[in-house]
């Protein structure tokens, strides 16, 4: 029997207005407080429970979020449809507008409130990546579901953000009680990590850019504070906003401090071949490092003119550094769902569903059983990710990082950095 005839899935999406991220996570944190702390019960009644995923089918995440359903709807498959005794449900959802760059904030609270309003709903799958978690966490929290991340690094999700410590998690969480997990580190680990690259080249100066997405500016501002407690000291510190007229200007005020290094915390858009170009011609020589935004370029289309080092630091590493088990999912969904979503991504997709089903499995149709099974404090292996830490604070513990390198205008991967 195939996958689509095993699993219930329905996709929404919606068309909403668009709002500012910061507007939408506010609104969601009054309302929070609004309906939180009333007396109820978290057991589901009926032998069926249903497992909601939100993910962005448009824009630049689209190729990793079908790789990460498809993943999803495996595990599923292979658990049988089940949990225990229980009937699974999954009912997908898009997170992104048509023609947007990024998810959408509106549509995002949407599906976490969809979720939330469903009675039978035990869990919450996502969001896939750059902060979007910020805008559903407080809703999935409040609701008292389980949410779980394949990907989202927004480090206040789960600790204070080094520089910010009134930027912390708790904002996120109305119920004063933790409900998610992620499969990927804190943001703040690869920026420590990239920075440290940084000052083993023997920098001296440092430029951070950043552009003006939750998840670029919360991770620009860890790498500025970074710098300035181990160094290389950071000489100027600026914030991209989308026009494309204004990148000369931009990068001609980089350049009047002279940088040893220029670090870019945003993800890829429209302007960021020309950025590069820019740094190239305005600053000779002097090489960037980019965190994992940078990789969401289309690979199909290249950047022509670079500095000559510019190399990108992501948490998901490439089939060839995956272990055994990882590889052959990642080979069953090749063979029946094709190569375009047979990417590491999938495992995440595949993890994040495995982590919701044992949880199920042992605790029962009871959220807060659910909530508390995944964050309890363990090892977790024979997973194709390998093995991997859960905290009670709702992050993994890893100590990789994949390195890519751009390579004739198209990113590479490099090596594994420790």
């Amino acid at each position: 029997m195939r996958t689509a005839e095993k699993i219930s899935a329905a996709v929404t999406i919606s068309g909403l207005t668009r709002t500012t991220t910061a507007a939408l996570v506010l609104l969601a944190l009054s309302l929070s407080g609004c309906l939180g702390g009333a007396d109820r019960s978290t057991r589901i009644e009926g032998d069926t429970v249903t497992i909601y995923s939100s993910l962005p089918r448009h824009g630049v995440s689209a190729p990793a979020a079908r790789a990460t359903a498809a993943g999803q709807r495996l595990a599923l498959e292979d658990a049988g449809g089940r949990a225990g005794h229980l009937e699974v449900k999954l009912v997908e959802l898009d997170s992104a507008e048509p023609g947007e760059r990024l998810w959408d904030p509106d549509v995002v609270s949407m599906n976490a409130q969809e979720a939330a309003d469903d009675p039978r709903a035990i869990a919450y799958i996502g969001e896939l990546d750059y902060g979007a978690s910020a805008v559903s966490v407080p809703i999935t929290n409040d609701a008292g579901l389980l949410q779980v991340s394949p990907a989202d690094g927004l480090t206040s999700l789960t600790r204070a953000p080094l520089g910010r410590p009134r930027a912390g998690p708790e904002r996120y969480y109305p119920e004063d009680e933790r409900s998610f997990v992620r499969l990927v580190p804190a943001d703040e680990l690869l920026a420590e990590t990239l920075v440290g690259r940084v000052r083993d080249t023997g920098a001296t100066s440092v430029a951070v850019l950043n552009d003006g997405e939750i998840h670029s500016r919360e991770l620009g501002g860890i790498l500025q504070a970074l710098a300035r407690r181990d160094g290389p000291e950071p000489v100027e510190v600026q914030e991209y906003r989308g026009r494309v007229d204004e990148i000369p200007d931009l990068v001609r005020d980089i350049a009047e401090d002279r940088p040893a290094a220029l670090l870019y915390a945003g993800i890829a858009g429209p302007g960021t071949g020309r950025i590069l170009a820019q740094v190239d011609r305005a600053l000779p020589g002097v090489p960037v490092y980019a965190t994992y935004g940078m990789l969401a370029r289309d690979p199909a289309v290249p950047i022509p003119v670079a500095p000559s080092t510019v190399e990108a630091l992501g948490p998901i590493p490439p089939e060839s550094e995956l272990p055994g088990e990882g590889r052959r999912r990642l080979a069953r969904l090749r063979e029946t769902e094709g190569a375009a979503v047979a990417r590491p991504e999938a495992l995440y997709g595949y993890e994040a569903m495995r982590l919701v089903l044992d949880a199920i499995r042992v605790a029962g149709a009871d959220r807060a059983r659910v909530i508390e099974e995944a964050l309890r404090i363990r090892e977790r292996t024979g997973t194709p990710l390998g093995p991997y830490w859960v905290r009670a604070t709702g992050e993994v513990e890893t100590t990789r990082y994949a390195l890519n390198s751009l390579r004739q205008g198209r990113f590479a991967f490099d090596r594994m950095l420790e």
